[in-house]
């Protein structure tokens, strides 16, 4: 499996929707949020880079978001959740969506397996759509304990 430990930084400044997951059901939960802030950014005309961050928080919250323009501001309902990663795992997941949840369970067991410990959030970080299943892009970015 293809993947990457980076011990650079990453930041992401997002705007959007915070919701919790019933049953752990967090394709339900992120889409509803996700069709909700949508229509908001549409709404009032709001600039953005038009790519969905999927942000997985403890007690199974999630925060579904999106990077504004400079100098845009957010439309009610949005709120700022600023995300930051240390040390983190970097995946390129090309397939269909319905794949990520068996594809996230490889990844840790994987990290696992090489002794890594995962901590704080962690995203998916969605490409721009395509109608090929096949060649839709998510970016998976696991927090990991910094190596001491």
């Amino acid at each position: 499996m293809d993947m990457a430990i980076v011990d650079a930084p990453i930041s992401f400044d997002l705007h959007g929707i915070m919701t919790t997951a019933p049953n752990r059901d967090f394709a339900r939960a992120g889409v509803r949020s996700m069709d909700a802030m949508w229509a908001a950014l549409r709404a009032a005309g709001t600039p953005n880079t038009g790519i969905n961050h999927w942000v997985y928080l403890p007690d199974d919250a999630l925060f579904v978001g999106v990077e504004l323009a400079p100098g845009a501001s957010a439309p009610a309902p949005l709120e700022p959740l600023r995300v930051e990663l240390g040390r983190h795992l970097q995946h390129l997941h090309v397939g269909p969506y319905q794949a990520l949840p068996a594809k996230w369970q490889a990844l840790k067991a994987e990290l696992a397996a090489r002794g890594e410990t995962l901590i704080g959030r962690s995203l998916e970080i969605y490409g721009h759509h395509t109608d090929d299943p096949a060649k839709l892009e998510t970016t998976i970015l696991i927090g990991l304990r910094a190596r001491t």
